[in-house]
């Protein structure tokens, strides 16, 4: 087959340059004459072909050059871009010259003035260019073999669309024009925000598109984003004041206050304090009992440290007198331990999830949201207070030492955390 071309103004320059002399570059000449829509390809038929069909040829499964034009489909309608032997800055969209790729192809569309092609024929091989937007109305037909194969047509020689996003391709905003996508594997790779979609193929406001030979290959989609801790259990109660000295001996020591007990909690997964320490003769009141777990809970977790004695007071009495010693007040116990994580939820389960109109994204359905996480563990009892000091009293030989105040009984632990919201 011979291809030759109808110069329309450039034949005017040719007669001029050759009535006056010189060189012309019929190269240059050419392009712009193709670029600026002065110029037809003419075909002349080969001798052995012969038309099969009088309507124009469309690209089918037959592979049928039903207009003898060289390639099944018309020539003149589309834009050839080759992978492989394609050039974005030189190629015009012919045969000979096609373009390397397709997101420059529909840029060269979007710009075109009037008869703009319909179809783009591909050649096999894989596009790996940036995430594309078909947004004017024409065609994608893979299976072509070609510059070097002179774009012959094979089932085999797929157009593989493979720009390492999260969505493959994007169709958007063309209504009615008949779109045809053929002969192409398209492609998303998998999904790196949590929740986040991996989407081959997206038809936005659009209508009248088909598919027809296409393999539509999503990645995986982004982990569940994670859930919303609970809510901090409720706090345990204080526990009791120590009892101060009194009465005559053994009976005059301070008794410990008794730990909290927290009521509150749903379940039996409070957590007692630990009873302070009873008061002492002739010394520094003791720490208070360490807060410990509620004995219906089974957990181990320590409750928080005694608070330290009251400081031990001397005082002199004169001769003959009553006196009474103070001892300072024993400090307050360590805040008991915070409880463990509770177990994570449930993994969530398969859906197709929702699509949202106004960010044209897919999100997470409730069934594929994680369960529930488990309420965490109780924290542990607080320590007990420490228990007030102890003094010589001189002056009562028969009472020679005074007693220290009971230590203050621990506070009781906290309720365990509420459960999480499972993730999406």
């Amino acid at each position: 087959m011979r291809n030759t071309w109808t110069l329309g103004a450039m034949g005017a320059a040719l007669a001029a340059v050759l009535a006056a002399g010189g060189c012309y570059d019929f190269d240059a000449a050419q392009k712009r004459c193709r670029e600026e829509g002065r110029c037809e390809q003419q075909v002349i038929p080969d001798a052995g072909c012969i038309p099969t069909s009088t309507s124009e040829d469309s690209p089918d499964d037959a592979f049928a050059d039903s207009d003898c034009d060289g390639v099944d489909g018309r020539a003149s309608s589309g834009l050839f871009v080759d992978p492989e032997n394609g050039d974005d800055t030189s190629g015009t969209g012919t045969r000979d010259a096609p373009l390397r790729t397709v997101g420059q192809a529909l840029a060269r569309l979007r710009q075109w003035d009037g008869g703009v092609p319909t179809r783009l024929y591909l050649a096999g091989g894989t596009y790996a260019e940036g995430e594309l937007v078909l947004d004017v109305p024409v065609s994608l037909h893979g299976g072509y073999s070609g510059r070097d194969g002179g774009w012959g047509r094979a089932s085999g020689l797929v157009a593989v669309l493979d720009n390492g996003g999260a969505t493959g391709l994007t169709v958007q905003g063309v209504t009615d024009a008949g779109i045809v996508l053929e002969y192409l594997r398209i492609r998303s790779a998998d999904a790196v925000e949590p929740g986040q979609a991996s989407v081959a193929l997206r038809v936005l406001d659009s209508s009248g598109v088909r598919l027809r030979h296409t393999v539509l290959e999503a990645g995986r989609g982004g982990t569940g984003a994670e859930g919303t801790p609970g809510d901090t259990g409720t706090p345990g109660p204080i526990g009791m004041d120590g009892q101060p000295p009194g009465g005559d001996p053994p009976v005059f020591l301070g008794v410990g206050g008794t730990g909290g007990v927290n009521t509150a909690c749903p379940g039996p997964d409070g957590r007692s304090g630990g009873r302070g320490a009873d008061g002492v003769s002739r010394s520094a009141g003791m720490d208070g009992g360490a807060g410990q777990p509620a004995p219906t809970s089974g957990a181990t977790v320590p409750g928080g440290a005694g608070g330290r004695a009251g400081s031990r007071v001397d005082s002199t009495c004169p001769p003959g007198a009553a006196c009474t010693c103070t001892g300072e007040n024993g400090s307050h116990g360590d805040p008991g331990t915070q409880g463990d994580a509770g177990s994570a939820g449930s993994p969530g389960g398969a859906s197709l999830g929702t699509f949202s109109e106004q960010t044209h994204t897919w999100s997470p359905g409730a069934e594929q949201q994680g369960g529930m996480g488990e309420p965490g563990e109780p924290g542990s009892g607080g320590g007990g207070g420490g228990s007030g000091s102890s003094c010589d009293l001189t002056s009562r030989p028969s009472t020679p030492v005074a007693a220290s105040g009971g230590g203050g009984g621990g506070g009781a632990g906290g309720c365990g955390g509420l459960a999480g919201r499972g993730g999406g």
